[in-house]
């Protein structure tokens, strides 16, 4: 492990532009992760980061240290304390940062079992939120279209934490093209939808739709969907947040799922 104590560096000056600028992330394809949860998953994913940096503490921290062994062959260097603190996105820096090949989606089969479509979703919390529900209720793919919040920004992937490389991740995804293609059941979620969520059949090929915080589902979408669901409240409250509707569909489906299996 090699020490670094110069901003001058051109390991730290890479990583500080990577860190500071989205447009840097997206040109080099290089995403940032900030933490050893999600250096964990990443490397339990079977990937391999392309540097490791640490502060004094994450040195000598046991867990960031076998992190770090499990890196090879990336390089691992260790920053002053006043070096990792300019490059840490939360307050209390995590010891731990990781540069990485952003993972590049694949196209998503027609019949897929699950996925999740994300349509305009602009805040960074709410679509971390979403990919770590996806990965937890099982869906195998999340596709956003081009005007969501960038899936691999640093607020996103803390939100998420980890969900990202248990998904397949499409960004700038034809939403529309997909949904009317789709072989199995695509269900737009919207407050006037005309039948409740648990009214629903989502033991076959499921594809649900969250729309814009704001607008919802866009009209063109919403018809390419086989049914328009709402998720009924006590009525104290207009609707939703866009990842809590998203959720409680996700988990309705492997609800069903699962006491189907039971009932097998």
């Amino acid at each position: 492990m090699k020490s670094v104590a110069s901003r001058d560096n051109p390991a730290f000056k890479a990583m500080h532009r990577l860190v500071s600028h989205s447009s840097e992330r997206r040109k080099t394809g290089i995403s940032v992760l900030d933490g050893a949860h999600l250096l964990e998953a990443f490397l339990d994913s079977g990937r391999t980061p392309e540097e490791v940096m640490v502060n004094r503490a994450g040195a000598e921290d046991p867990e960031i240290a076998t992190l770090a062994r499990r890196s090879a062959p990336a390089p691992v260097t260790q920053l002053t304390d006043a070096l990792f603190r300019s490059l840490s996105t939360v307050d209390s820096p995590t010891g731990v940062l990781a540069s990485v090949l952003t993972p590049q989606g694949e196209p998503v089969p027609r019949d897929a079992a699950l996925v999740l479509l994300l349509e305009d979703i602009q805040d960074p919390g709410n679509v971390g939120a979403l990919l770590r529900s996806a990965a937890a209720a099982g869906a195998g793919h999340v596709m956003l279209s081009p005007r969501c919040a960038f899936a691999w920004s640093p607020k996103v992937l803390r939100a998420a934490m980890g969900g990202h490389f248990a998904l397949n991740i499409v960004e700038g995804a034809d939403l529309e093209d997909f949904a009317a293609r789709y072989k199995g059941t695509a269900i737009a979620l919207a407050g006037e939808g005309e039948r409740s969520l648990y009214d629903l059949e989502m033991r076959g090929p499921c594809a649900f739709i969250v729309g814009n915080e704001g607008a919802g589902v866009s009209a063109g979408l919403a018809a390419r969907a086989k049914a328009r669901a709402r998720i009924p409240t006590s009525g104290r409250v207009e609707s939703l947040n866009a990842a809590i509707a998203g959720s409680v569909a996700l988990f309705e489906c492997m609800r069903q799922r699962g006491a189907a299996k039971g009932k097998g």
